[in-house]
């Protein structure tokens, strides 16, 4: 259920990222906006969703982890020093590379493979 869960919101949070395509779609220009930076309002509302991303990456990581015992903190989706100490003990306890943050392979042993290639460390 977990699992299901994650991908849908990792689809859901794709389909914000394509939004911004699909305003362009009825402009008759083929090269209007190519080489032009998205709109500020576009950015905010993309930076918006990838931070909202982090958060919730970080709430089911506390979860998993506060399931194991390794953190007893709030679920607040922040990466504090007790979410620091619990993902160092989880890459210690499965031998991975002691990075304290939430890195990609972190994640697949956390949650499993769920299809996201982000590859972003936070």
């Amino acid at each position: 259920m977990r699992k299901l869960i994650l991908a849908t919101a990792s689809v859901l949070a794709l389909g914000i990222g394509g939004a911004a395509h699909a305003a362009n779609a009825g402009n008759t220009d083929p090269n209007a906006g190519w080489n032009m930076p998205p709109a500020a309002e576009t950015s905010q509302h993309l930076q918006t969703a990838t931070n909202l991303w982090k958060k919730d990456d970080f709430r089911w990581a506390q979860l998993e982890l506060r399931n194991m015992g390794l953190y007893n903190g709030s679920l607040d989706g922040v990466s504090g020093p007790k979410t620091k100490r619990g993902l160092d003990q989880f890459q210690k306890d499965n031998g991975l590379d002691r990075t304290a943050t939430l890195d990609q392979q972190t994640m697949v042993a956390l949650f499993g493979n769920i299809g996201t290639s982000r590859g972003a460390q936070y």
